[in-house]
């Protein structure tokens, strides 16, 4: 004879470890994480930071990456959802935590010769342009970032493009800036370098 009442401390028990098992497997995302990151370090990266956190939210609320079960909530499966969406919101949180940590983020690999050549500009004209124009720097960042990654997608192709025209206004003002102080900076030496000339003692040219 089964002793029912033997075996209900027993099945309370289970449910609550399945339970336990369940919630386990709600994974936060990062961009359930970047809700309590900050920015810190250079101007650049607070600005880059901001920049990231912003696209990672533009997706509205995407829940988990691929490799989860459940939302942070756990009440939405992600099969429901576009999983490719979640994981471009994420990847723009990861970028946006990692320099919360206060690790560099450089721009994304070239993945076409149409881009290698605007990346090669953007990696040239970030050496200067971090410290000096760091705004300017971080919106042309992201704009090139925007752009690699929205295009991996195929339904984020228009948002690609838009980033891509962003990226052809925000790379050449950079450019421009990076310029106009490179040689503001060469105008302003040319004085100090003719006074130090002058003040030179003159050859000795008599003859012996």
């Amino acid at each position: 004879m089964t002793n029912h009442t033997a075996s209900r401390p027993f099945s309370a028990i289970a449910m609550a470890a399945a339970a336990l098992m369940l919630a386990g497997c709600v994974n936060s995302s990062a961009v359930d994480d970047l809700k309590d990151a900050a920015p810190t370090g250079s101007p650049f990266s607070v600005a880059l930071f901001q920049d990231y956190a912003f696209l990672a939210h533009s997706f509205g609320h995407v829940g988990a990456a691929g490799y989860t079960t459940f939302d942070q909530q756990g009440s939405i499966s992600l099969a429901s959802m576009n999983n490719d969406i979640a994981n471009l919101a994420n990847e723009y949180a990861s970028k946006a935590l990692a320099l919360a940590r206060g690790d560099v983020v450089d721009p994304e690999p070239s993945t076409a010769l149409t881009s290698h050549g605007l990346r090669d500009r953007l990696v040239r004209a970030l050496g200067p342009g971090r410290e000096a124009y760091p705004r300017d720097a971080a919106r042309a960042q992201a704009d090139y970032d925007c752009w690699m990654l929205n295009r991996t997608v195929p339904s984020q192709a228009g948002a690609a493009e838009q980033c891509h025209r962003s990226l052809l206004i925000s790379l050449p003002r950079l450019e421009s800036e990076v310029r106009a102080a490179e040689q503001a900076k060469t105008a302003a030496s040319k004085p100090a370098e003719a006074a130090t000339s002058a003040q030179a003692p003159a050859a000795d040219t008599a003859e012996p």
